[in-house]
């Protein structure tokens, strides 16, 4: 019968234990997952600010209502490198902002953000992307879990990360 007592006691001491570290582990690695989702937010709205950039500069160069974006990436030496074999063709307004694709070519804040991430902004998923046209220019509204992530305005060319 002590036996017994000794290995439930024991068996409740192991169990109280594991449920303080498990918990204490839950409450610590919380906010470093909270701060590495924060990161790869700002990320996504950095790259989606260079794409914008990229397709304003070319537009600065050629002037055309279509232009190319390349890949690009830094080599050993820190020069910038582009494939030219692999480019995007984007729409270019009068201001020479980038659009995407023209008015009624389809989703076209949803192919910025697909170049931007090189990912597709599933709508069935927690980021949301809305077209709309105001005075002429691209407006574009990206949301996660129904609340606004950050908008880009094709008029200005302004990407607005909202805080929350």
């Amino acid at each position: 019968m002590a036996g017994a007592k000794t290995g439930l006691l024991n068996f409740i001491v192991i169990g109280m234990l594991l449920t303080v570290v498990a918990a204490s582990v839950v409450y610590h690695a919380t906010p470093v997952i909270e701060e590495a989702e924060k990161v790869n937010k700002e990320n996504a709205v950095a790259q989606f600010q260079r794409v914008i950039m990229l397709a304003r500069a070319q537009w600065i160069k050629t002037k055309q209502q279509t232009v190319l974006i390349y890949e690009t990436e830094f080599d050993a030496s820190g020069n910038i490198r582009q494939h030219k074999d692999v480019a995007a063709e984007l729409f270019v307004n009068r201001k020479g902002w980038p659009e995407g694709l023209k008015e009624g070519q389809g989703k076209a804040c949803e192919y910025l953000y697909t170049l931007a991430t090189l990912r597709e902004a599933d709508v069935s998923s927690e980021i949301s992307v809305s077209d709309r046209y105001a005075n002429g220019y691209l407006q574009c509204v990206f949301r996660i879990q129904d609340k606004i992530w950050f908008e880009y305005n094709a008029g200005s060319g302004v990407v607005r990360e909202v805080n929350r």
